[in-house]
């Protein structure tokens, strides 16, 4: 009786057993199944069957005719030659017209004479030239065209930031695609290591928690292409704000630039020249110079050259009528006392120009080191992706030797398992570390300025050399 006990007991056990590994294996094809139908849908789409494909090149002439930031520049741009053209107007002479008529209650005379007519009539010309006023005005006309330098140079310097930053934007984006396609190529494989391991459990050749082990490797690699594909997403919609595109886009792998390594020095000294941001400092360094000299003209005297004309009419006329009158007068003034006033503007401008001096060495100093460090993330992306080539090399190999062992029950799943992790992550690397190295390439081509002069090189120069597409352009 205690045989046939324990033997029902140990019955009872075994069918308990069976049921939760039952309907864990139905949980787990549920959620295969749900997670699988989630990422078809996603595949599927509508709109991914009217997706426009853009190169680099096409990213960054959308780029240039539709961000902001490029107007923008535009539109200052065109302030700074309205700026220059207001100090041009500084200097040349100033013409005012007037006329007025007046009618008078009565007529007024005295002792035969006429003093109050009925009505009057009078027109003034006033002409005024400023002959000398220390040299302000020819200061700030020399400002007003440094500026006008400056705003060209920032015009450029703000595509050649753009550039970088759609740059970026359309290698993450196909980072992210290159990401979706290793993600499905691992699904295959856990659906295949699946497919062997239920194989083999039906012949019995291994236990049923490694068919569970396959099903839990599907699940994840599942999730991780639902993962993949919403950081695809993102991505296509950042790079979407860069180009200025509503529609739904998907990039064109470009050829992949290769290194070529110089010697930081001489990346230093073309960066001084070509940086466009420490040549815009220069020109505010100069800026501050002709505010000092202008601040110093407050000190000395000024000469004006008055011209007057007027003409007068009166119905009747007056016994003493002047019709016309002409003067000239030469005018001669100087600020004897203005509370304090010029000593503090030649004081802020001297220590403006010793801050634009700052700024200047400043930046110069932040050039060095940028180019510094972006040679050296050149230089080590480069060494790392050669690296990953020969990782992804070997565990190709290596998943391929030990997928057939397991399938012959010579390597166990966590072999197999292991073996797909390394490749994964080889892939991964190195398609991390070839994205990454052309990012890379563009922030050192950035910051020793060159970037978008080599662009336009190679496509002859499209764009005008102010910058201008249509931002601010024959207003």
């Amino acid at each position: 009786m205690r045989k046939i006990g324990s033997r029902k007991m140990r019955s009872n056990a075994r069918k308990r057993m069976k049921g939760s590994l039952f309907s864990l294996e139905v949980k787990g094809y549920f959620i295969s199944l749900s997670l699988l139908l989630v990422s078809i849908l996603t595949l599927q789409s509508p709109a991914s069957a009217e997706e426009r494909r853009i190169t680099l090149d096409d990213a960054y002439r959308m780029a240039f005719a539709n961000h902001e930031r490029v107007k923008i520049a535009g539109e200052e741009l065109l302030q700074a030659r309205a700026g220059l053209s207001k100090a041009t107007s500084q200097l040349l002479p100033t013409v005012t017209a007037e006329g007025n008529i007046t009618r008078f209650s009565e007529q007024q005379s005295s002792s035969g004479f006429l003093l109050q007519p009925d009505e009057t009539r009078n027109f003034t010309l006033r002409v005024r030239q400023p002959i000398f006023e220390g040299g302000k005005r020819w200061s700030g006309r020399k400002q007003a065209r440094l500026s006008l330098d400056g705003s060209r140079i920032g015009v450029n310097a703000t595509r050649e930031g753009v550039m970088l930053d759609t740059g970026r934007a359309f290698f993450d984006a196909l980072k992210a695609e290159r990401e979706l396609a290793i993600s499905e190529a691992s699904i295959k494989r856990a659906r295949e290591r699946r497919k062997v391991a239920s194989s083999r459990l039906k012949v019995g050749e291994v236990t049923r928690s490694v068919l569970l082990r396959a099903e839990a490797d599907v699940a994840g690699a599942e999730a991780d292409l639902i993962r993949a594909q919403n950081r695809l997403i993102d991505g296509q919609d950042l790079l979407k704000r860069f180009i200025g595109s509503d529609e739904d886009i998907a990039v064109i792998e470009p050829p992949l630039d290769t290194p070529s390594i110089e010697m930081a020095e001489e990346l230093i000294a073309r960066a001084l020249k070509g940086r466009r941001d420490y040549r815009q400092a220069m020109i505010e360094e100069e800026i501050a110079h002709e505010e000092v000299k202008s601040a110093r003209g407050s000190f000395l005297p000024t000469l004006t050259l008055l011209g007057l004309y007027i003409n007068r009419e009166q119905e009747p006329s007056t016994t003493f009528l002047l019709n016309d009158s002409v003067s000239g007068a030469l005018v001669l003034s100087y600020p004897l006392f203005e509370g304090g006033l010029r000593r503090a503007e030649l004081r802020e401008a001297k220590s403006m120009r010793r801050g634009s001096e700052l700024r200047r060495m400043s930046l110069r100093k932040d050039i060095e080191l940028e180019v510094r460090a972006a040679l050296h993330a050149v230089e080590s992306l480069n060494a790392v992706t050669e690296s990953f080539t020969r990782q992804v090399a070997f565990s190709e190999e290596n998943y391929e030797m030990v997928f057939k062992q397991f399938k012959y029950g010579l390597a166990t799943n966590v072999d197999v398992i292991d073996a797909d992790t390394t490749l994964v992550s080889g892939q991964s690397g190195l398609m991390n570390a070839l994205y990454d190295l052309q990012i890379a390439l563009l922030d050192l081509k950035f910051a020793v300025g060159i970037l978008l002069d080599e662009w336009e090189g190679k496509n002859h120069r499209e764009f005008a050399a102010d910058g201008l597409n249509g931002g601010g352009r024959g207003r």
